[in-house]
């Protein structure tokens, strides 16, 4: 300590000199940081003026990609608007106005918290300099957007051939706009059920998303024995047939063996996907558990739940 105050006094001068240089510097940073910041919000307020004084012309954006209706044009700036805003506010990197264009159903089944949007779904998209582009999918019964989303190449110095791409829904919630990301479409209820003495089940409601769908369906057991759903042994004994007539398998290498089972006199809700893309104007009509089994597979049923 003695010599810590020894060296002080010989060097009082430098030490001073030293102690304001670095508080300089954490002062420069800091203003820095600032002029940053707000120069950026700057920015996002300057693109979001832009695209709420309707100088963003979405008539191509609006032509669909995989049918001959396009979004009518009375919706095409208030979608365009919406679709732009989300992707502009996570390219501007402010995740929370980009969180509060979601649709409640969206927050509730993927990101309840802003904190898990922003580790889920802004950040492995947007971390870095990024561009974007979307185009219309589909635009009769349901409004989806294909947005892809480049890396910025003069920000980089890396080439964008490469992109990321997600799709997303345009719903109307309390008379609001909102957006479905992530491939979700949007949730719809069933309520059909299926029953004899043994055995009931009831599709409650279908998560629609781009390249599946997911069931919740309740399973309640009347017997006074356990009852497998489904032995897994074969993977087309669980199946959708839609109003077209296709079969989609379900994917039940995705739930464990115990979700399959429900005890004596017991009820389960059991999540399960199907291999069933969204397809515009088709919908499943009838849910097919083939290999239900009972009191150790000495009963082996057949159920059908039609919607």
């Amino acid at each position: 300590m003695w010599k810590l105050f020894r060296y002080y006094n010989q060097n009082r001068g430098k030490v001073w000199l030293m102690v304001i240089v670095i508080l300089f510097i954490i002062l420069l940073i800091q203003t820095l940081s600032g002029i940053a910041k707000k120069e950026n919000q700057t920015n996002v307020e300057a693109e979001q003026n832009s695209i709420l004084s309707n100088e963003i012309d979405y008539t191509n954006q609006s032509q669909a990609m995989i049918e001959k209706d396009n979004v009518p044009e009375i919706y095409q700036q208030d979608f365009g608007d919406l679709v732009n805003s989300f992707l502009t506010y996570c390219k501007n990197h402010v995740p929370e106005k980009a969180y509060d264009l979601l649709t409640q159903e969206c927050k509730d089944i993927f990101y309840p918290t802003l904190e898990i949007f922003e580790e889920q779904y802004y950040e492995p998209k947007f971390s870095t300099e990024k561009i974007f582009t979307f185009q219309s999918w589909t635009a009769s019964k349901s409004y989806i957007y294909l947005a892809k989303i480049y890396d910025n190449m003069l920000a980089t110095g890396r080439g964008n051939d490469k992109y990321i791409q997600d799709y997303l829904s345009v719903v109307e919630e309390n008379g609001v706009y909102k957006l479905n990301v992530n491939g979700f479409i949007g949730s719809l209820q069933r309520n059909a059920k299926s029953e004899d003495e043994d055995v009931s089940i009831t599709v409650k409601s279908s998560e629609m998303y781009m390249d599946y769908e997911i069931a919740n369906i309740v399973v309640k057991n009347n017997c006074p024995y356990d009852i497998v759903l489904d032995t897994r042994e074969n993977t087309n004994t669980v199946y959708l047939v839609n109003d077209n007539g296709a079969k989609f398998e379900a994917m039940l290498f995705e739930n464990k063996e115990s979700d399959l089972k429900v005890k004596a006199n017991q009820e389960k809700t059991i999540r399960i996907k199907f291999s069933s893309p969204y397809q515009e104007g088709s919908l499943a009509t009838e849910y097919v558990f083939s290999d239900v089994h009972g009191n150790e597979n000495e009963v082996v049923k057949t159920i059908k739940v039609e919607v």
